[in-house]
This record gives structure tokens, sequence and C-alpha cells, in this order.
């Protein structure tokens, strides 16, 4: 058993889960963990999708472990690298979530403010508690600090500018109905419904051909940033690739036969 991070396999699905400290403050140890487990998971082919959730019903990842940030010597030559080695040693467990090449849920039982905003930005599916309690939210502004781990980056690309900015310069703290009325989480659900919610959407995505969402996944994130020419030869690559794989050949016979395609991840 991992200090911060249990992963629990059932059948094709895959539970990644967090149990630091009782609120999964971010912190190294915890994202380390995280990334080791991703990476694992990515490449295991028998895992089809990956669900990453908290121990803990109160909070889904509260944010940023505030002490050592509190600890810095704000007057050292090096002032800004020792911040950006900090930023660094987390970096590589946001990376390995948001480049997972399985289709990745964020379980969201509780609050995920700041950094756990972040966490729940890099997966791909954000499923949330309807309590009336947890909220979620880029929450730094209001510390007099601002994301570092993704979330100017990653909110405004998912919601839209307009709606992302004002989030983030009032440090606002949205309700699961809130953030679905606006796109942050696609599904507000009552907490007796949460597990089940997931657990559907984890076995249907289970069932799809992952190495073509893999794909679709890799094409999205990396061809957002690429000139459309240079976009469109990276789709074409991907697609190549697809129609290559198993699963392409088992989806066309399948059509042609009228029968359900049983899918491999291959």
């Amino acid at each position: 058993m991992a200090d911060s991070v249990d992963v629990r396999l059932s059948g094709s699905v895959a539970r990644v889960v967090m149990h630091r400290g009782g609120n999964n403050a971010i912190a190294p140890d915890l994202m380390q963990e995280l990334a080791g487990a991703f990476t694992a998971l990515g490449a295991d082919v028998e895992v089809r999708a990956v669900v990453l959730e908290s121990a803990y019903e109160r909070y889904f990842s509260v944010g940023a472990d505030l002490s050592e940030m509190g600890s810095l010597d704000r007057e050292a030559p090096d002032a800004e690298e020792q911040v950006l080695r900090l930023l660094a040693r987390s970096a590589a467990g946001f990376a390995a979530i948001a480049t997972c090449p399985k289709p990745v849920i964020a379980r969201l039982s509780g609050h995920a403010l700041g950094g756990g905003c972040e966490l729940a930005l890099c997966c791909d599916y954000r499923i949330m508690v309807q309590d009336g309690r947890s909220r979620i939210g880029q929450t730094e502004a209001a510390l007099g600090i601002m994301p570092g781990a993704g979330g100017s980056q990653r909110l405004p690309r998912l919601i839209g500018r307009a709606r992302a900015l004002p989030l983030l310069f009032e440090a606002r703290r949205l309700s699961a109905v809130e953030a679905e009325a606006i796109g942050l989480v696609n599904q507000a659900v009552p907490t007796e419904e949460l597990e089940q919610a997931v657990r559907e959407l984890a076995e249907r995505l289970a069932r799809s051909p992952t190495l073509a969402l893999g794909l679709i996944k890799q094409s999205l994130n990396e061809g957002e940033d690429l000139p459309l020419a240079a976009a469109l030869e990276l789709e074409a690559r991907n697609f190549a690739r697809a129609a290559l794989s198993q699963d392409a050949l088992i989806g066309i016979v399948s059509f042609f036969q009228k029968q359900e395609p049983e899918f491999t991840g291959r």
C-alpha cells in the first residue's frame, strides 16, 4: 500500500484512490504517487478506464499544501527558482493524468478547490456530488496567488475565457449544479447516486475502443495549440494508427454483421 494513493482494480476499470492527510492537499509526495500510478495504468492493456477519487467524503482535494510555500525565503536571490522547483516536483503527476491514454473520470465526492480543481481539470470527465456543501473552483486569487498547475490554461479551454476569467479573478466556489451549468463538471448528482453514475460511465467507457479513445485524446491535447495544418496532420497519423488496430477490424466486421462489437483496446 502506498502512503497517499491506492490502486484498486475491478475488471478493466482501475480506481485510483487518494488518501493523504484527511484532505488530499496537493504536495510532491501525493503527485509523485499519482504520476507513478497513472503511468503504469496507461501502459496496462488490461486497464480500459480509470477513476480518480478520494477516500474522504468531504474532500476530493483542498488544493496546495501551503506550509512549504509559506516557508519560502522571499528575499533569496533565487526565490523565483525556488518556487519553480516546488512546482516542478508536482508537475509530473498532473501531466500523467492529463496524458493518460485511457479515459479518466474524476469522482468528486467533496470539495475540489485550487489545485484540487486543477486535478479534476486533468481528467476527461468530472462527476460531482450535489450535496449542498461541496464546492469546486480555482480559489488561488483569494490567497494572493494564482493557479500554478494548469488552472489558468485548462479552465478557459474547457468553458471559455468569458466564463473562466471571473472564476479565476474572484476565486468563486461553485456548487455542483452551478459547475454543471457552465460545463465545468459533466454531471451533478445526489449523494446516493454518485457511485452508480461513476461506475456506469466507467464500465461504458471500458467497453469502448480505448486505443482509439486514447488517440482522440492525444489529438485534442496536442492539436489545439498547433496550426491547423499541423493539427490535421497529427489527426491523420492517429487515424492511420486507429484504422490498423484490432479494434477497427472488430468494429467494421461487427457493423456488417449487425452485432455489438466487443472491443479489446488493442
